[in-house]
């Protein structure tokens, strides 16, 4: 069961088109992750294992997960 908001949707779905045009993360965060209204909070890294990745709050309690190595996002 998905409980993510569409705004937390809409804002996975330009993450990851922006990855797939070869955005950056620095130019992610701030053109299309900073300014989008779901998100509360800035980036906070984290280590799984032998991989970091960025964790950023959304409004409703939901996380956005960056791996910037695997160039992938993912709601959490």
């Amino acid at each position: 069961m998905n409980f993510a908001t569409p705004n937390a949707q809409d804002l996975l779905k330009k993450c990851n088109d922006a990855l797939r045009n070869g955005v950056d993360f620095p130019t992610l965060w701030h053109s299309v992750i900073k300014p989008h209204p779901a998100v509360a909070g800035v980036p906070i890294q984290r280590l799984d294992d032998d991989r970091t990745y960025l964790e950023i709050p959304l409004l409703r309690g939901d996380c956005l997960v960056v791996d910037t190595g695997g160039r992938t996002v993912r709601l959490r």
